[in-house]
């Protein structure tokens, strides 16, 4: 059992890529993809991220650990549309011993191939034991799967937007000072 080194490797210099297309019932009523598609497409690509540091489902099962979102927030930024393509982009940001933060980046595919940015996500994610539903450490495994995530990626500029808070800007508030 454990991870796979090279294979983390590899995904780790690719950025954990996902790809997927905007599927029909991800439509709303305003013609572009729902806001909580969003959400479902950055999960599965946290997914495959914590999957192949071996907290796949056989490994939750046998180890009786998970990962739980803490926070998460999302950026909208560019319109995705029914079978529009994109893809998703992963990148550990920081993490100790019950935490991850992972930052994602969507790029909407357009037919020429060309790529925008369409949304953002940043997740805080938590070690825990599914035995008492309480915080744990990572798994040794996890933990050196983490680090080999971290000496490909620990170089990698940091988004301008990684932990920013919401709110209006300085002054432009109607009803706060």
């Amino acid at each position: 059992m454990g991870f796979d080194a090279e294979a983390v490797r590899k995904a780790a210099e690719s950025g954990f890529e996902k790809r997927g297309i905007v599927l029909p019932e991800w439509i709303d009523y305003n013609g572009h993809m729902n806001v909580a598609y969003y959400l479902v497409a950055f999960d599965s690509g946290l997914d495959f991220f914590v999957d192949t540091l071996d907290f796949d489902e056989a490994a939750r099962k046998r180890t009786q650990m998970t990962t739980m979102t803490l926070e998460g927030h999302i950026q909208y930024l560019g319109e995705l549309m029914e079978g529009q393509a994109y893809r998703l982009h992963n990148h550990l940001y920081d993490f100790d011993s019950k935490r991850m933060h992972l930052v994602q980046t969507m790029y909407g595919i357009n037919a020429d191939g060309s790529e925008f940015v369409s949304a953002t996500m940043e997740w805080m994610s938590l070690s825990v034991s599914l035995e008492t539903r309480r915080s744990a450490p990572f798994r040794d495994e996890v933990l050196e799967a983490l680090n080999a995530v971290w000496e490909v990626q620990k170089d990698w500029e940091a988004p301008a937007w990684v932990s920013r808070s919401i709110g209006l800007p300085p002054g432009k508030s109607l009803v706060r000072p």
